[in-house]
């Protein structure tokens, strides 16, 4: 009768006891900041991302000889209050990723959020990636700012200007030229949120958004002297798919860290020896 009654407890307990899982009291396991950082490189550059690449040229060939870009700067060298209304847009695309990362990386080590963790990843690599792929083209291309005083033996044609690279070593600088590298980090860490987090679209809206506004911003700062529109656009079309790679890429490290997490619980069986009574307490594994 005792013994039937303890049985009958223990399986009563076996049957109510919520499991307890390894995750709940294990330390998390967060991501490398260079997982996946060789996928995220190789999809950048393959397949249909390249028709980004090529887009970029196009566009740039197309507004420069069209004298499209020189109609955009002398639209905002005439309106010069634009690029005073956009300052803090330009401020923001220098200190804007430095927040983003460390506003994410933050926040997820302070509530052990592997996945908010890997976002901040995400968007350290789209923006470390594209900022060194810009910097190389800004280097290597030598395209002139929109700037009387930037190359005096072209000016004041501007539509010369407008059509002017020249190749070579530092003929430059990394700072001015093409593409923008504003422009390309933003959308680059908009891309990392927009393929890390595909079902959201408040983050689709505010990355359109901050990159429209930073593309008018750098066309519009200075009176029109930081960039040719061309470099904006370009900047966006070449940093979106690495963004959006980086972003997929890191996602799938995320979800691989968790579907490979050990999923131990503790449970609480009848004692196994014969002529006892009581409850056994154990971990699968």
């Amino acid at each position: 009768m005792v013994r039937g009654l303890v049985f009958a407890t223990v399986v009563s307990l076996v049957t109510a006891l919520p499991a307890v899982t390894a995750a709940d009291e294990a330390e998390p396991v967060f991501p490398s900041p260079l997982a996946g950082l060789g996928r995220s490189l190789a999809d950048s550059f393959a397949g249909p991302n390249v028709a980004f690449q090529m887009l970029a040229i196009a566009e740039t060939a197309t507004l420069s000889t069209q004298d499209i870009d020189v109609q955009v700067r002398d639209y905002f060298h005439r309106h010069p209050r634009w690029g005073q209304a956009v300052y803090p847009v330009i401020i923001l695309g220098v200190a804007g990723p430095v927040a983003l990362f460390g506003g994410l990386h933050s926040v997820g080590h302070m509530r052990d959020s592997v996945e908010t963790v890997g976002a901040a990843y995400a968007v350290l690599q789209a923006g470390a990636l594209t900022l060194g792929y810009v910097t190389i083209l800004k280097f290597s291309l030598g395209r002139p700012a929109p700037r009387d005083d930037y190359v005096p033996s072209l000016a004041p044609d501007m539509a010369k200007l407008s059509r002017t690279f020249r190749p070579g070593f530092d003929r430059g600088g990394v700072v001015a030229g093409w593409p923008s590298g504003h422009v390309a980090v933003t959308t680059a860490m908009a891309g990392a949120l927009v393929g890390y987090y595909p079902d959201s679209l408040a983050l689709k809206f505010a990355g359109a958004v901050a990159v429209a506004a930073m593309m008018l911003g750098v066309s519009s700062f200075d009176a029109g002297g930081m960039h040719w529109c061309s470099d904006a656009l370009a900047g966006a079309l070449m940093a979106f798919p690495i963004g959006l790679s980086t972003g997929r890429s890191m996602r799938q490290v995320v979800q691989g860290e968790k579907a490979h997490a050990p999923s131990s619980a503790w449970f609480v069986l009848p004692s196994p020896v014969p002529g006892t009574v009581g409850a056994t307490l154990g971990r699968s594994l």
